[in-house]
């Protein structure tokens, strides 16, 4: 089954023409067509409520206020100051644009811009080790 996707058409009438014309219980439809109860139920809802099996549009969520010519200006930053953090590129927007977002939506705005995340090193290194002729890294002396 395809997890979190709408079923097709074809089988959302199944289940409706099988409710009325033959009469089948939703546990008969679930087990028959290989699909859980609640998803029947919610297919007869829909087909009650509207007189159609076709989906409901889906939902969205809140748009990012980084986009248009907020999203040009964080563009512009990133390319002035390469090296700056997430944070220090999100305080400089909201000075330039007065755009108050969350860190966690600006780093979505960043990878939808193309932006890659920077790693750096955990730690410098200690010293430097020296190779030897063979390839070997010789033990250090004191």
């Amino acid at each position: 089954m395809n997890v979190g996707l709408p079923l097709v058409e074809k089988l959302r009438h199944a289940i409706v023409r099988a409710f009325n014309e033959q009469g089948f219980t939703y546990a008969e439809i679930a087990e028959f067509l290989d699909i859980g109860e609640a998803t029947v139920s919610r297919i007869l809802r829909l087909h009650r409520e509207t007189g159609s099996v076709r989906p409901r549009p889906r939902g969205g969520g809140r748009l990012s206020p980084i986009r248009g010519k907020v999203a040009s200006e964080l563009r512009l930053l990133v390319a002035a100051t390469p090296d700056a953090t997430v944070s220090e590129l999100m305080e400089q927007l909201v000075k330039q644009t007065g755009i108050r977002t969350s860190l966690a939506a600006m780093k979505r705005a960043m990878h939808r811009l193309g932006f890659s995340r920077k790693k750096r090193n955990s730690s410098p290194q200690s010293e430097i080790r020296q190779r030897t002729v063979g390839g070997a890294v010789p033990s250090p002396h004191f």
